[in-house]
């Protein structure tokens, strides 16, 4: 006796046996921008998601900003032409108070920053900090996320991740809460590359 098939079953079938043929990605045209100024686009949407921006003329004034937030805790410098700071082993990392990581890609539209895993000792070093720096040279910023995508390659990496702005969540009791998923602040660092 042939066994009846359920509905679900005979849906879960049909589903399996439709399967299409792979379809290339569409291509996305590149547009010239949202305004004549790129660079300003980008801190004005990074203002806008409540970022303290520091500009700067050369890369090596990160190392008396760094020292100077020294000062407030454990930091982490993970920038090897400035000087590393290396995690202790088995180093408490929720008792860090800045992480300074380097960007490579900034995103005008939104305000996000390209970060790669692989220069990342820790994935979480990004979000387990209390307060998180990005360097970012000024010729890395792009207009959109299209672009972003190209020059990322995300089926190549291993880990990365878009920072857009420190962590904040309002769904507590409708009232805004900094550092609930992540770091308390986010500065970014926009040097000229020398």
């Amino acid at each position: 006796m042939k066994k009846k098939m359920s509905s679900k079953s005979k849906i879960l079938t049909a589903i399996a046996a439709a399967k299409a043929a792979p379809q290339p990605l569409p291509k996305m045209n590149n547009y010239a921008g949202l305004s004549e100024d790129k660079c300003q686009y980008f801190l004005d949407a990074l203002e806008g998601l409540g970022v303290e921006v520091i500009m700067a003329n050369h890369k090596q004034e990160l190392v008396s900003l760094i020292k100077q937030r020294s000062v407030e805790g454990p930091v982490y410098c993970g920038i090897k032409d400035i000087g590393v700071t290396a995690l202790a082993e088995g180093q408490d990392l929720s008792s860090l108070n800045l992480a300074v990581v380097e960007g490579k890609w900034g995103v005008a539209e939104n305000g996000a920053i390209w970060v790669e895993g692989d220069d990342l000792p820790h994935r979480a070093l990004t979000a387990i900090a209390t307060n998180l720096m990005i360097a970012l040279p000024s010729d890395r910023i792009l207009w959109n996320m299209h672009e972003a995508y190209q020059k990322i390659a995300p089926q190549q990496q291993g880990y990365g991740v878009f920072i857009s702005g420190p962590s904040k969540t309002a769904d507590i009791e409708q009232s805004l809460v900094k550092g609930a998923h992540g770091a308390k602040s986010l500065t970014v660092f926009i040097y000229n590359k020398e």
